[in-house]
């Protein structure tokens, strides 16, 4: 296994664990077992997934979480579910046709490469929300890294990015075929082809290097390997604190009147601790899972009411991370809301 490969395996396996199966369970009568309801779950707070929420980044699957919340709270008939279905669904398309608007009018405003840099920035961003999408930034990086450590020229800096490039767009359209199919991931299966994917892009990579190039090759992928991302080298450090992330947005948009400075401030602030809830709210949830997983005294219809109590709550912290970041677009210009999308706090 070269070193990029090893680098790779222990960076999905420190976040990945492939739960084990669960015995044979009872089926309801709507064909799913208690055992099928509960995985489902686990994929939707971020078990077997990595952190990426089928429910939470999937609108459909979290439309349907909605209407069979009110199905069993309500009580809701057939008619009524069918409904419920068609209000979400217009719902939906009423978002998505605001969401187009608005990217419209931002690039109204755009020169010809502004429009391409933007266009592609957001495509980036929706493959970021995907299955796989964390493995892809990983990668992302990478190239301009290596540009700066190794001293590479600029034809060789092409050649690299051109091999890291074709390897990102392997992870892409996977990830793109698993979000489409909804399938559940077989990490295993998927390692064992990334592994794959990965040694042949390291050997390409060093197809391209002197030999001193290559030992300095060699010894960042070991640095990262050691720090299990592809920041840099020396100590490990611990996630940036939320009032480093809210000082380095701020830097970025560069505003010099202090009103408005303090007034957007403030909104970002509200955008990370909203998007902070959310995500202890779900290690949260899968703390709870696990004791419904283990208690086995529970009766279906229990299990059901636990879990649906769970999505109802989950649904409550999304909505108010994206009235917090709704409430911060409210008050920034079109030019400092591109720079927000860049810098990940607005989508």
């Amino acid at each position: 296994m070269t070193m990029i490969t090893a680098l790779l395996a222990a960076t999905v396996f420190a976040a990945f664990q492939d739960p084990p199966a669960p015995a044979p369970a009872p089926q309801q009568e709507d064909g799913e077992s208690r055992g099928a309801r509960i995985r489902r779950a686990e994929q939707e707070f971020g078990r077997g997934g990595g952190g990426f929420q089928w429910g939470g980044g999937d609108p459909e699957r979290m439309n349907e979480m909605r209407i069979q919340g009110l199905k069993t709270q309500l009580g809701l008939t057939d008619e009524q579910v069918q409904k419920a279905t068609e209000i979400f669904k217009q719902a939906r398309e009423a978002e998505q046709k605001v969401e187009t608007d608005r990217q419209a009018k931002v690039r109204e405003m755009l020169t010809d490469d502004q429009k391409k840099k933007y266009d592609e920035m957001i495509a980036n961003q929706n493959r970021a929300q995907g299955p796989l999408g964390w493995l892809d930034r990983t990668m992302s990086a990478f190239g301009d890294r290596l540009k700066k450590d190794l001293s590479l020229d600029d034809a060789t800096h092409e050649k690299v990015k051109a091999n890291i490039e074709e390897f990102r767009k392997k992870i892409q359209e996977r990830g793109e075929k698993i979000r489409q199919s909804g399938e559940r991931i077989d990490w295993s299966a998927e390692m064992q082809s990334y592994q794959e994917g990965a040694k042949e892009t390291g050997e390409k990579i060093k197809a391209h290097l002197s030999t001193e190039q290559k030992e300095k090759f060699d010894k960042i992928v070991e640095d990262m390997q050691r720090n299990r991302g592809p920041g840099g080298g020396g100590e490990r450090r611990g996630p940036p604190t939320p009032e480093e992330r809210v000082g380095r947005v701020m830097e970025s948009l560069k505003i010099t009147e202090a009103t408005e400075a303090a007034a957007v401030k403030a909104a970002v602030q509200k955008v990370f601790d909203a998007e902070h809830a959310m995500g202890e709210y779900d290690r949260e949830a899968r703390g709870k899972l696990d004791e419904i997983k283990k208690d086995s005294a529970l009766t279906d219809e229990q299990v059901n009411t636990k879990l649906n109590e769970i999505r109802t709550g989950r649904l409550e912290k999304d909505k108010a991370f994206k009235a917090a970041q709704a409430a911060l677009r409210e008050i920034i210009s079109a030019r400092q809301e591109l720079e927000l999308i860049q810098q990940r706090v607005l989508r």
